[in-house]
């Protein structure tokens, strides 16, 4: 009989998004009329913008020409589009269009990553994170996994710890604490990650929602960075491509790695294994990511991204008002909400939904250090956040 990869029974939690779907169809059950406000998902709640659909119908008139014809495109991206990602957001920190490689989201980036490395190197992954960090790691049989608690003595932000690590996940600005890192403690991994021959993986989807001033926009920005240093970016999140799919990722080709005792560019790696396992990003998507950037786009979805951190700021001061701990909603669009009483996360997500018919993230389900918390999306409008604090407060 064929056998399982044995790595799936390691995952020994549920995924958490079943579970809150299991419980949403159980209210619904019971209150079949209930208006639910959703503050789970971190999806879109506006439509695309105009220049972005222009452009996808354009390259769809254009395909349907004989001169305008396009098959597959290249594993790693069509050049226009690296090159427009290098011109807006890379040269002046010295990476170039060569050095960017498009796929179908951070996601697939984060996780496929690790296609790369050896079985037996050691991971680092911060706690409470993204799930599919720690998910993807197990599944690939790695038994070297080291957590890095993230908790509010240390601002949420992870810090290096005392013994090497091959390869260290950071999310920045955090999903789901909704903190960012500061140019101080991102330099302090650069530092570590220079002193121990690490790689860092820095996960910038939520960078388009950064304000604070000593929170740089990319890793490059720091010295050294481009010696440890791969980065990861989504039009996901700052273009409203979550049902599109397009994201990119920098890998410097200063940056290597071992193999039979040789030093190889990651780069050339990275290229062969697109090759491999990756048929590319459709044309029309890749001509609306280049839209993304152009002056008109940038303008409609900075204002989307900007409605986005007017809800948080409003869950988050209306939270405060209350009484409530909280944090995020500065440079990420999400609260990282402290349970009231004591109430376990899971405890606190019944209360909400049950009560008041809001949907949030049970804060344990992006780790062990998460317990005791909840997150809140602000992938929503003003209404709906002051429909929620007003029952919040009833409750």
């Amino acid at each position: 009989m064929v056998k399982l990869n044995p790595s799936f029974s390691r995952l020994n939690t549920e995924y958490i998004f079943s579970i809150i779907d299991r419980k949403l169809l159980e209210l619904k059950k019971k209150l079949p009329s209930a208006e639910l406000i959703n503050f789970s998902i971190g999806d879109i709640a506006l439509p695309i913008a105009p220049s972005i659909i222009k452009a996808i119908t354009q390259a769809m008139e254009e395909m349907g020409t004989p001169e305008g014809i396009k098959g597959y495109g290249p594993s790693i991206g069509y050049d226009f589009l690296r090159q427009a990602i290098a011109e807006k957001e890379f040269n002046h920190l010295g990476i170039s269009w060569e050095e960017i490689f498009i796929s179908d989201g951070t996601n697939s980036d984060a996780v496929n990553i690790l296609d790369l490395f050896s079985p037996q190197t050691s991971i680092g992954i911060p706690n409470p994170t993204y799930p599919a960090y720690l998910n993807s790691t197990l599944l690939t049989g790695r038994k070297k996994i080291l957590s890095f608690p993230c908790l509010p003595e240390n601002d949420f932000a992870p810090l290096p710890p005392q013994d090497p690590c091959d390869v260290i996940y950071l999310c920045s600005p955090n999903n789901p604490t909704g903190m960012a890192m500061t140019t101080a403690q991102l330099q302090s991994w650069i530092d570590y990650a220079r002193k121990h021959r690490s790689l860092l993986l820095i996960d910038s989807a939520y960078i388009a929602f950064i304000t604070s001033p000593n929170v740089p926009r990319s890793i490059y920005e720091l010295p050294g960075a481009h010696e440890c240093a791969i980065e990861m970016r989504t039009f996901s999140k700052s273009a409203g491509f979550t049902g599109l799919r397009c994201a990119y990722m920098v890998i410097p080709k200063h940056l290597t790695a071992a193999l039979n005792r040789k030093k190889l560019p990651l780069h050339e790696f990275w290229s062969k294994r697109q090759g491999i396992k990756f048929n590319g990003v459709a044309y029309p998507i890749q001509k609306a990511a280049e839209a993304a950037l152009s002056p008109e786009g940038e303008r409609e979805t900075k204002s989307q991204v900007q409605l986005y951190i007017q809800v948080a700021k409003r869950l988050k001061r209306g939270l405060q008002q209350m009484g409530h701990t909280c944090w995020g909603g500065e440079d990420a669009p999400y609260i990282w909400w402290k349970t009231p009483h004591n109430l376990t996360s899971w405890d606190f997500f019944d209360q909400l939904l049950n009560r008041c018919q809001i949907i949030c993230v049970p804060g344990k389900g992006f780790g062990s250090c998460g317990e005791g918390y909840v997150r809140l999306s602000a992938f929503s409008s003003l209404q709906q956040a002051d429909l929620a604090l007003t029952k919040i407060k009833q409750l």
